[in-house]
């Protein structure tokens, strides 16, 4: 994938931002709590949050009192996030921009994170960044919801809807049988970093749960992936139509599994 490509494809959610919003789920309150043990911050830290997308993950850390910083680079996605703090008393401020171009004072943070975005950063960029906004000691997490689409009960069906949409199945994760360890993430982690100096204490953790989800809302989640945004509108809505048939033909409902895997580190000093 070209650059010029990569940066299209990861601005591409600011276009259904009001629906990502809606769809995405927020991060296990378990998680929260383990990063800033981790970090070993309380109330009046500092963050720096990269990608911050439309602020689900903000709002989990700013209402424990910690001060986020979001930089998100789509301006419909960040001026929600505006929205969502205007009239609150949390300490969070939003700067439209990426991280490769954000105004980033040095040293100033005790812990950065990234939800759902780390990903889309540039490898090399993104650690010398992290490492020039933290405090020496301090934290940096990543992490993201891999939601299990072929556990479910409807898989075969669902298959068959996905094969007659027209959809290039070899693109489409929901045909996709290979699930990620999360020791793989840790070591892919690990051997990410720019500097094996500059970071240390590399630690990961996963949680499982699940949501059961109607076709309206399941079909919305689809709609907020990259795969699925990417699809011609007509097979798109050929394949949604058929993914509502089968959920409303077994009761209404679906149960979709997730892991929320997450990776820790520590900057020197």
């Amino acid at each position: 994938m070209s650059t010029a490509d990569f940066t299209d494809r990861r601005t591409t959610f600011d276009a259904v931002a009001l629906q990502y919003d809606d769809a995405r789920p927020a991060y296990p309150e378990q998680l929260i709590h383990t990063v800033l043990t981790y970090a070993g911050v309380h109330e009046g830290a500092r963050a720096l949050e990269i990608g911050a997308g439309t602020g689900q993950a903000t709002l989990q850390f700013a209402w424990r009192g910690i001060g986020v910083h979001a930089v998100e680079p789509g301006p419909a996605m960040a001026d929600l996030i505006r929205e969502r703090f205007d009239g609150t008393d949390l300490d969070v401020t939003v700067e439209t921009a990426d991280l490769e171009s954000a105004v980033i004072q040095p040293g100033a943070y005790d812990l950065v994170f990234a939800a759902t975005s780390w990903h889309w950063l540039t490898p090399v960029v993104r650690w010398q960044r992290v490492s020039e906004a933290l405090r020496p000691g301090g934290t940096v997490a990543a992490f993201w919801h891999v939601p299990h689409w072929r556990r479910t009960d409807l898989r075969q069906e669902l298959d068959v809807v996905y094969a007659n949409s027209g959809a290039d199945l070899t693109q489409m994760g929901p045909m996709a049988d290979t699930e990620i360890e999360n020791a793989a993430f840790l070591r892919d982690w690990v051997a990410d970093v720019h500097d094996p100096s500059a970071f240390n204490d590399f630690r990961g953790a996963e949680y499982r749960w699940s949501q059961r989800l109607d076709a309206a809302d399941y079909t919305s989640l689809l709609g907020t992936y990259g795969d699925h945004l990417a699809l011609d509108p007509d097979v798109r809505s050929r394949l949604f139509e058929g993914v509502t048939a089968v959920i409303d033909a077994h009761g209404g409902q679906l149960e979709l599994h997730y892991t929320t895997h997450l990776m820790v580190a520590r900057a020197a000093g």
